[in-house]
Parts: structure tokens; sequence; C-alpha cells
């Protein structure tokens, strides 16, 4: 097979996970183990993430695993593929809680999401979701039981980039936002924020997720309006898409957008000069600097455990620090009925410091972090903080 004809990691990963069936899971686990799961839609708009995230979860338990696992116990990962579908993440998360998962971990999508917590299932089934994805208002703002935040919330970044546009000067600010609930939330908090200073957007752009062939057009009346920044409200690949579109309009305005929007895809989808100059906030250290302990412990661990040709990037880091976080979670919660004790222990982290970055939570905190930062795409891909 030539390299040309060779697929991509990226599809050998999805054509794996997506092939991983429900039916699949009791053989994997024996009655000792620790299960945990990762649902999440390895096929569809947001496949990149959840695969990035599914290698990061898999490198911190391959570590745990290999240092002795917690407390005697080894740990394995269940893997669904919900397909961005909310009636199948429903029934998936519901066949979880039936079974002996004691966690989920980072969860992608907010159409499901949004499903997931509206029928109240983590809290009902007493099935406790760890560093749900994205990390939207709506989906923070009443406390649940059973659902923890890692990472800084949307509304902190959002506000990071408004204050980053005002330090800059720019006065003209346009939004554009994934058609879906984490788009629209997106859009809602920033034009609050701003309109609390005064100003108005000059433009709010939606972009469809089934129709990507609709981007020129769209972003012909983006420029009609003459933004000084454009703030992007996306998943990582529509995001590129919009990128890639963007800069062959020619448009100067520079674009600005959350933590979703990982440098790596948008490299890979407009070109790594198209993708410079690009800001986004961001809610883990730079994976670059290995002075911070964590980072540096997960760099270690890629070295020792990762697969072949890993590199690590700041959406794996994401979920290597969201498992550590579940891990001492378990390690707190002892070996009987860890699922049930699993809350009342992760409810008692008081300001767990993995190495540079802090976690805490109580029985009215489940935000864990605040730590949110500005990052440019440099030279290469090369995010500079």
């Amino acid at each position: 097979m030539t390299n040309a004809q060779r697929p991509s990691r990226q599809t050998q990963i999805n054509r794996l996970l997506a092939g991983v069936g429900l039916v699949a899971w009791s053989a994997l686990a024996g009655a000792a183990d620790l299960v945990v799961a990762h649902m999440a839609p390895f096929t569809g708009p947001a496949s990149i993430e959840a695969a990035e995230y599914n290698a990061g979860i898999r490198l911190a338990i391959k570590a745990a695993n290999a240092a002795g696992g917690i407390n005697g116990q080894q740990v394995v990962l269940k893997t669904a593929n919900d397909e961005y579908k909310p009636e199948q993440a429903v029934a998936i998360f519901r066949q979880l809680a039936a079974e002996n998962t004691v966690a989920t971990l980072l969860p992608v999508g907010s159409p499901a999401m949004g499903q997931i917590l509206k029928e109240g299932l983590p809290e009902t089934l007493k099935l406790p979701i760890v560093g749900l994805i994205p990390a939207a208002e709506p989906f923070r703002a009443a406390l649940n039981p059973y659902v923890y935040h890692i990472r800084a919330g949307d509304l902190s970044q959002y506000r990071k980039l408004v204050e980053y546009a005002q330090t800059i000067g720019v006065k003209r600010i346009a939004v554009a936002y994934a058609d879906i609930p984490f788009g629209t939330a997106g859009l809602a908090a920033i034009e609050g924020m701003l309109k609390k200073q005064g100003q108005n957007l000059v433009a709010r752009i939606a972009l469809p997720m089934a129709d990507p062939a609709r981007l020129p057009e769209i972003v012909d009346a983006l420029a009609r309006n003459s933004p000084d920044i454009v703030f992007m409200v996306s998943p990582a690949k529509l995001a590129g898409d919009f990128l890639k579109v963007y800069r062959a309009k020619g448009l100067s305005a520079p674009l600005a957008m959350p933590s979703y929007g990982n440098a790596d895809v948008l490299c890979a989808i407009a070109g790594k000069d198209s993708a410079r100059g690009v800001i986004m906030a961001q809610v883990m250290p730079n994976v670059s600097n290995t002075a911070i302990p964590i980072v540096r412990r997960f760099q270690e661990d890629i070295k020792k455990h990762g697969e072949k040709d890993m590199r690590p990037n700041i959406l794996q880091l994401e979920a290597y620090v969201t498992t550590q976080v579940l891990l001492e979670g378990l390690r707190r919660a002892g070996t009987a009925a860890p699922r049930q004790k699993l809350v009342p222990a992760l409810d008692a982290l008081k300001r767990l410091d993995l190495g540079g970055y802090a976690v805490e939570f109580s029985p009215t905190r489940h935000t864990g972090s605040e730590f949110v930062d500005i990052s440019i795409i440099g030279r290469d891909c090369k995010l500079m903080f």
C-alpha cells in the first residue's frame, strides 16, 4: 500500500471506534475491574475532537494501569459512537447506566448532551459525567449533582476574547456561530457582554453544520458588514472550513475563537498559512511547555505509553487531565461501591493540584478550573501563549 492509499490516522481511528459495539463490552472487563466509558460522535461533524479526546483518555488509563491501577484494580475503557445523534446518545447512556460503568468521561456534542440533561438522566440513573463538552452556559447554569465540569466555562472564554478585542482597540465585532445550541449560546453570551459596554455586533452569521457548501455566500454576507474582528463559535472542523473560505475571499480582519478551535485541525483543513494569526482562548496549559509539571508528565507518558506516531495536542492534554481527575475521585471512593461513592469523593476534592493545573469541587461547585489564557497560531501551526 502506498502512502497515498494508506488511510490517515484519523480515518483509522474513526473506523476502529465506529465499529466498537455495546455487545462487546462485557468481554472487555472482569468483575474486579473499574469500568469507565467515553461516549462521543466518532463519526460526524465533531469526530476529530472525539478521536483526540479518546486518545488522551486511553493514554491516562494505560499509564495508570501500568502503575498498578486504582486501589489495585485495573481501569477498563468502554467506547461508544453516538454518531452525533441525540436519540442514540440517550440510548447508549441508558445502557451504560444499566451495566457496570462507574462513570462517563468527556461526552461531546451539545445536541446530545442537551437531550441527556433535559431528560435528567445523570441524576435519575445515578451515572456521573466528568468533563462534559461543550462548556456552554446552559449546561452549567443549574448545578447537576452528577455532572462535573473540569475546564473553565465558555463564558470565561468569551469574556477573555472580548477583553482581548478591547485591548487591541477593535470596535466592529461580528460573530460567526454554528447553528447548534452551543453556537447560539455563544452568540448570546458575547452579545450580552458587549451590550453591557454599550456595543452592538455588526453581524451575526449562522454557520450551517449540515451544509458547508453555503459557506462562500455566508462569508460574502459577512464581508459586507466590514468587521474589525470575527469571533468564531464552532467545532473545529466547521471552523476550519469557514477559515479556508474566509482566507480565500481575501478577508483580512482577525479571527478569534474559544478553545474548540484545535490548531492542528484548522491547519489541516485551511492550511498553515491561512491558520496563522488565529486567536484562541485556551482552557489548558501550553502543551509544549514542559516546565509545567502536568504537561511534562503528559509528554513523558506519551513516550512511555503512547500509540505509534502519537503527536501531543491540547485536546489530548485536556482528556488526559480530565481522566486524572476521575481517577483521583475513584481512588478516594475506594473499592466498595465506587460508583455510589464517586460523587461524594469528587465533592470533597479541595484544590487538587495536578501539577500547574488545579481543580476544586464542592457540593455546590462543579466547575473545577477557572484557567483561561489567550494563544495565537504562529508559524508551522505552533501555538504561542
